[in-house]
């Protein structure tokens, strides 16, 4: 059985050589592959370095989004080494051998994708834990700050996850495993630059036949250290972007008619104002 493990750097060589020293000693890991998304610093020279008959650093050509470097390294992995299973991987996670070794116990040929619960680097579980695959509804309702906080849209009952297996509809994507039996030499959507990258995936599989399987009694964590830069400037914009995903998202696996999209998009633009708005009030 063969298991590699892709990782995406853009401008943070240190994280993601910190996490390289952690994970490269790993007997279950047959292969790591950094992609380096044309990083404007010397990222990609000073990964070179680390690279040994384990790992490989290649480059992309643009930055094309997270969804294009990724996809990127599992092509090139599969090309390769062909594995039986990819693991993704931020450079801001942490996680152990017997973490990999629990989500293989636990697969089975209909699972496409599973993953560990969440931490912080308190140890807090990172919400949300999983969610279901976004429908037409939850468009309007995730848009609204305020429609979105009184009717928690996509959401599980904390119930849900009382077992230690859950099949969910999508995971937080900055550490999953994916079985490459199931897959083509791409995973993601590449319309979308940055985020709801793990709502199409669900949605993907969903429409396969496939399973999404969280393991609530293994856990990994995400420093997501970029959390701590808040500004309202890039609150607002981090909205903007996230709302043109969402939409992006509904244009590429629902095929909905155009008025339909126009109406969306128009929704969109309004409901930006009341974004903006609010995140005024809450970081001035």
């Amino acid at each position: 059985m063969k298991i590699g493990c892709v990782i995406l750097n853009y401008n943070d060589s240190t994280t993601t050589i910190n996490l390289l020293n952690k994970i490269k000693s790993f007997h279950l890991l047959n292969r790591i592959i950094v992609v380096d998304n044309c990083s404007k610093d010397n990222s990609y020279q000073a990964l070179k370095e680390f690279e040994d008959s384990k790992i490989k650093v290649i480059q992309s050509t643009r930055n094309g989004g997270y969804g294009y470097g990724n996809n990127l390294g599992i092509k090139y992995l599969k090309e390769i080494d062909n594995p039986d299973f990819i693991l993704i991987a931020n450079p801001d996670v942490q996680f152990t051998e017997n973490v990999i070794n629990q989500m293989i116990e636990n697969t089975s040929d209909d699972v496409a994708l599973i993953a560990p619960l969440t931490l912080d680097m308190s140890g807090n579980v990172q919400l949300p834990v999983a969610w279901k695959v976004p429908r037409l509804k939850d468009f309007f309702l995730f848009s609204s700050i305020v429609l979105n906080k009184l009717f928690k849209p996509m959401s599980y009952t904390k119930d849900y996850f009382q077992k230690d297996i859950c099949e969910v509809g999508c995971v937080q994507g900055s550490f999953f495993m994916i079985n490459a039996k199931n897959i083509g030499d791409r995973i993601y959507d590449e319309n979308i630059f940055l985020y709801f990258e793990e709502s199409c995936l669900g949605k993907m599989f969903q429409d396969r036949g496939l399973k999404t399987i969280l393991l609530t009694n293994v856990t990994y964590i995400h420093a997501h250290s970029a959390s701590i830069n808040k500004t309202i400037k890039s609150e607002v914009n981090k909205r903007r972007i996230m709302l043109d995903s969402f939409l992006q998202y509904f244009k590429d696996y629902y095929h909905y008619p155009d008025i339909v999209i126009k109406i969306m998009n128009l929704f969109k633009k309004i409901i930006l104002v009341e974004n903006t708005i609010l995140l005024k009030i809450f970081y001035d």
